[in-house]
């Protein structure tokens, strides 16, 4: 209530300011007139403009054989109200200057109260009835006006007399001190009753408010068609809640329009106001009534479609919710399409309802509405090409089934497993645990690689590959049985497909072997990838094989073996350099074949 009180007090400070300017007396009169009128400019035109009926005859005959020729009238106004009309002009003075200046005259004399109502006469001079007070003209009445008003010049210039007359009393009674205490009382019994609806109405809404929250969990029910649940207890609530806020806030704007229109009515220094601002708003409600019945047939297509379009939608929603599930399917139609399918539709459908729309809505065939338009699309052509390259990509990644969330992908420079996939991005975690966003137009320009399609779509697993380089003098059954071994000890290797060696190359110095191992846990490829390497490491020092690829030649002190000292036989002593007879030299072949023996025991593990 504190700014209700705020407002009523402001109101009450600008109406008692208004008051206190309000001219009760005016104890100075008008500068002196010389009582002498007939000297006065106005008097000796108009007397010159007088003319004798003969001569004003055939001018009104005329103007009677051509009514299209007549003067227009102008009226004389005092505090709005409409006295007479002048249609004839004064010699040098138009009707309509003559009109504003009688006006004036009669306004002043209204707030001179030392002036009596009574001192306002006739006086006759020349054939012109002049209306005067005792020192002010205030209008002549001519044979001209008596002419252009069919009537006699005396009966026209009484009749004048009397409506000034009866104007300036009335103008004095709505500005006199008895009539303003009236309408100050009137004005405080009116704010009392405002300041008392504004209470009730506030005390009656808030008991609303208590018992709408009281129906939460009573008589509000979730409004639901079979299982799709279109509002909750709570939305329901705030739903009501909401209008009765609205409906509050409108009669509160209605109470203080009708009470600030109709103390402006109290007033006369608000009066033109009060009356001023009523018609601008009864002209606005005629218009906008008027125009709302003229958009009336439009306003009902634009809710047909609204209202069709939010069913089709929810139909669609309903149906691709369905393949997603997996309770509806269709041939030749992906599972995973469904989700993206159905927001595509849903952008169709609310394109095709907008272009339906567009053309109906309030102003859209007009110049600013046009130009905005072409802003709008025009700033879309401009600025949205990488955008629509991302949607297309978006799109064309979804439908190409390239991959799916978590799945783990390569391309390019990046690996790692797909976090995230949006319309116009894809975001994928790396193996250094990275989130990377990638524009889907750059995903279209690369070859993707995914590590579980094959398991996914040809129920095969999918191969680990490990590539080691051993020199010719390991026999290569050894290094297969050693690899086979580290990859079955490895977790998450399948033992069926079983693991085997490939030869890849052989160079100049060293055989190039990759292992091919067989995994069906792709989310744990960064662990097999991990302990692959180790225990290859292990096997081959458990072997005693060395992993050395002798690119140079090595001279070392002892012939130290580089297999770690927790591998080697206890009491291990490092031989010495080889010193061969000649005899063996020249028995080349003989030594070969005691080599090739050696190997052969250490493969079959004698």
């Amino acid at each position: 209530m504190k700014k209700y009180w705020q407002v009523l007090s402001l109101l009450i400070l600008t109406i008692f300011l208004i008051v206190i300017t309000t001219p009760l007396v005016s104890s100075q009169g008008e500068s002196s007139w010389d009582k002498n009128l007939k000297n006065t400019l106005e008097i000796v035109q108009a007397q010159a403009n007088s003319q004798s009926d003969e001569e004003i005859a055939p001018e009104i005959s005329e103007q009677q054989a051509n009514p299209q020729s007549n003067q227009q009238d102008f009226p004389v106004v005092l505090d709005g109200e409409t006295l007479f009309n002048f249609s004839s002009k004064v010699e040098g003075i138009p009707a309509k200057d003559r009109a504003e200046r009688v006006s004036i005259r009669i306004e002043k004399v209204a707030k001179n109260f030392v002036i009596p109502v009574d001192s306002i006469k006739i006086e006759e001079f020349e054939g012109l009835k002049l209306i005067s007070t005792e020192e002010q003209l205030l209008l002549a009445v001519t044979k001209s006006d008596a002419q252009v008003a069919n009537r006699p010049l005396d009966e026209l210039a009484t009749e004048y007399l009397q409506k000034v007359k009866e104007a300036i009393t009335q103008y004095r009674e709505e500005r006199g001190t008895e009539r303003l205490f009236q309408n100050i009382l009137t004005w405080v019994f009116d704010t009392a009753v405002a300041i008392v609806l504004l209470i009730v109405l506030r005390k009656i809404f808030n008991l609303i408010n208590r018992r709408i929250e009281a129906w939460r969990g009573t008589r509000f029910r979730p409004l639901s068609i079979q299982t799709w649940q279109l509002l909750s207890v709570d939305q329901e609530a705030n739903l009501f809640l909401g209008l009765l806020k609205i409906i509050y806030w409108v009669i509160v704007a209605v109470i203080f329009f009708v009470y600030f229109i109709a103390i402006g009515h109290y007033f006369p220094q608000t009066e033109n106001w009060a009356e001023a601002i009523l018609g601008s708003f009864l002209t606005a409600l005629e218009i906008f009534g008027k125009a709302l019945l003229a958009y009336l047939p439009n306003l009902f297509t634009i809710v047909l479609t609204l209202v069709v379009t939010f069913y089709i939608i929810r139909f669609s929603r309903l149906f691709f919710n369905a393949i997603d599930s997996g309770t509806l399917s269709l041939p030749g139609f992906d599972q995973e399409w469904a989700r993206p399918t159905a927001r595509l539709t849903t952008i169709l459908i609310c394109a095709l309802a907008f272009a339906t729309i567009f053309p109906l809505l309030p102003g859209a065939k007009s110049p600013a509405f046009q130009g905005l338009s072409i802003f709008v699309g025009a700033l879309f052509t401009l600025g949205g090409a990488s955008a629509i390259a991302n949607l297309v990509g978006g799109i064309v990644i979804i439908y190409t089934r390239a991959f799916r969330v978590g799945d783990i992908i390569e391309l390019d420079k990046f690996k790692g497993q797909v976090h995230e996939k949006t319309i116009l991005s894809t975001r994928i975690r790396t193996l250094n645990n990275e989130i990377i966003t990638i524009p889907n137009a750059t995903l279209t320009n690369s070859s993707i690689v995914n590590y579980n399609a094959t398991l996914r779509e040809l129920n095969e697993p999918m191969v680990v590959r490990a590539n080691i380089t051993l020199g010719y003098d390991v026999p290569w059954r050894l290094v297969e049985r050693v690899l086979v071994e580290a990859a079955s000890t490895t977790p998450g290797i399948l033992e069926e497909p079983s693991p085997y060696i490939k030869i890849i190359s052989l160079d100049d110095f060293y055989v190039n072997y990759e292992l091919r191992a067989y995994t069906n846990k792709i989310d744990k490829l960064r662990t097999i990838y991990k302990e692959l390497p180790q225990n290859i490491l292990d096997k081959c020092n458990e072997a005693e094989i060395e992993i050395l690829s002798p690119h140079y030649s090595a001279v070392r002190d002892g012939n130290q073996n580089t297999i770690p000292e927790d591998y080697l036989p206890k009491g291990y002593t490092a031989p010495g350099f080889r010193v061969h007879l000649l005899d063996q030299l020249f028995n080349q072949g003989k030594f070969d074949a005691n080599l090739r023996e050696k190997g052969n025991r250490d493969v079959n593990g004698e």
